[in-house]
């Protein structure tokens, strides 16, 4: 090991990593007496003595005074034009001391998107060249937590943001250039880069065995607890044989065996972590367990059906072996199943949701606190995914699209406008909070409901577009329930 090595590893361990990047930033920043007072560097490149154009980036690149470095980037300018850009002549200062005060994204924009997004996870270190809505131009150093994809191509980043010290949103269209935060290279395909990493991140794999096993997993977590010693909302946990239990049964699934075939053996463990995180933080409400039996109930259109519940009755029932309230838990289960008669909710059961459903907004509220107080970026990020796990937006976006699909399909309104239905499902759920937690969730609020409908649809059956939601030549978006599928 180097001397210069040597002394690096000391100061990060005296110092800790982040005041380490922060010295070394300045320093950087600084480190440049040939410039002339005044002048400060763009771009982590070494500078050269010539004043020449360095293409670094989606963009060009040059070391430039301050004052000159104020050009900005074109709003209309994205990441997708990389190439194209790559001879124009562009300064945008990298890593400014102060966050500007101007929030990243446009709440007017962001509304104007699409509500149907499909979220994935993925770990990405990335340098990006972002002009928020006020067309200030900045370098971020961020690391991607999340990507919500939306169907007219835009993609937006959650991630956290090392400048602003705090979790922000990047909308797609707003990107103007790309590198790897270590090797610097330009990034020029940045979606396709985040979907290959995310095939690969064990929390996705999770994610999509929980997505299909979602309403067998919820029942199954209902009737585990609340027939079991435990009782009431607040003790509603699984534990101990009966967790491993349910996860040896989700993992040994044919839909969860194919999606761990991509995964390493370490990969492996990691997902059998994850579903056993969720599992331990997972309460499920009566409203949620009634919301995932009606979808999974006995009637002329869930024949398909049958196979999942009659394994999902067996594994109740045999989990619940020596439990006292063994007959009485699989005896409500098959009604709930396999009676194809409607259930009509009393007013103390409604009660009990809204009850419940406040309980579930504080647990989340919990969540975040653990999260935030946080100062190492992975414990911050372990804990960031567990809170979003919980939040209780999607939470309800996935109940009250669930109990309107299934109400539809018992009417025999098989098509119908997709658009429509999903703003009635996000203002039914906006109903449940305040104006003061609306205006916390702030445009998280939208993106997190449409995540829940995408779950949604994928809880009922339902593929993607072009297949099971479509537009016509009007340009109108229609829903088609007779494409409802396992």
């Amino acid at each position: 090991m180097g001397l210069r090595t040597s002394a690096r590893h000391f100061l990060k361990r005296v110092l800790g990593e982040s005041l380490y990047r922060s010295f070394r930033d300045v320093f950087r920043s600084g480190a440049t007496p040939e410039l002339g007072e005044g002048d400060g560097r763009v771009t982590g490149d070494v500078q050269s003595k010539e004043d020449t154009w360095y293409e670094v980036s989606a963009s060009t690149y040059r070391w430039v005074r301050p004052s000159k470095s104020k050009l900005g980037l074109g709003a209309g300018q994205s990441i997708a034009g990389a190439k194209a850009m790559a001879s124009v002549p562009l300064a945008v200062v990298e890593q400014p001391r102060t966050a500007p005060k101007a929030p990243e994204t446009d709440p007017v924009e962001e509304n104007k998107r699409p509500l149907l997004c499909e979220k994935f996870l993925v770990k990405d270190l990335l340098l990006i060249d972002y002009v928020d809505k006020s067309g200030n131009a900045t370098t971020r150093s961020i690391s991607v937590e999340e990507v919500y994809a939306y169907d007219d191509g835009v993609f937006v980043l959650r991630a956290w943001c090392r400048l602003r010290k705090g979790y922000r949103t990047f909308v797609s269209s707003r990107i103007q250039g790309c590198r790897d935060s270590f090797s610097k290279e330009t990034v020029f395909d940045l979606l396709s880069r985040l979907k290959k990493r995310a095939f690969l991140d064990p929390g996705n794999v999770a994610t999509e065995i929980l997505d299909y096993m979602g309403k067998e997993i919820d029942i199954a977590i209902y009737s585990l607890t609340n027939y079991s010693t435990s009782q009431g909302y607040k003790k509603r946990f699984v534990s101990g044989k009966k967790k491993r239990a349910l996860i040896d049964w989700v993992m040994n699934q044919s839909k969860a065996e194919s999606l761990l075939l991509t995964q390493t053996p370490e990969g492996r463990l990691q997902v059998d972590d994850l579903l056993e995180a969720f599992v331990e933080d997972t309460r499920v409400t009566q409203s949620r367990y009634d919301a995932c039996t009606r979808v999974m109930r006995r009637t002329r259109y869930t024949n398909f059906y049958e196979a999942k519940r009659q394994d999902l009755i067996v594994f109740v029932e045999k989990t619940l072996d020596g439990e006292g309230a063994k007959n009485t838990a699989v005896t409500r289960l098959k009604e709930d199943l396999l009676d194809p008669s409607p259930r009509i909710r009393g007013q103390d059961e409604a009660n009990l949701a809204t009850k419940e459903f406040e309980q579930v907004k504080k647990d989340s509220k919990k969540a975040e606190r653990n999260y935030r107080s946080k100062r190492k970026s992975e414990v911050i990020s372990k804990q960031y995914r567990r809170f979003e796990r919980g939040e209780p937006a999607r939470l309800l976006t996935i109940e009250v699209a669930l109990r309107n699909l299934q109400k539809c399909l018992d009417d025999e309104r098989l098509l119908f406008g997709k658009d429509e239905f999903e703003e009635c499902v996000m203002k039914e759920v906006s109903f449940e909070f305040s104006g003061k937690e609306l205006e916390q969730e702030g445009e998280m609020f939208r993106k997190r409901c449409g995540a829940g409908l995408s779950s949604a649809y994928c809880f009922f059956g339902l593929k993607k577009k072009n297949l099971s939601w479509f537009t016509d030549s009007t340009g109108k978006s229609w829903l088609d329930l007779k494409t409802r599928t396992v």
